[in-house]
């Protein structure tokens, strides 16, 4: 795990960025992240993964620190 910093710089749509800590769980995020900004994003604490999704959908689900991800592979 490391601290990550993401950027919008050629991103013509506004991301939810939701960074993800060993244990699964959401570390921190970045809701509605501009398009075509190039200030760096911080995950602000040390993360493994991390989940880009459409603008608003952090806020549609609910999203907290602390929630924990579940995905499964196919």
């Amino acid at each position: 795990a490391a601290l990550h910093s993401f950027y919008m710089k050629n991103t013509a749509f506004a991301l939810d960025i939701i960074f993800i800590d060993d244990n699964l769980k959401i570390a921190s995020f970045q809701e509605n992240a501009e398009p075509f900004n190039q200030n760096g994003l911080s995950s602000q604490v040390r993360v493994k993964y991390v989940l880009e999704v459409n603008a608003g959908l952090a806020g549609d689900w609910l999203l907290e620190i602390g929630d924990h991800i579940v995905f499964k592979r196919e």
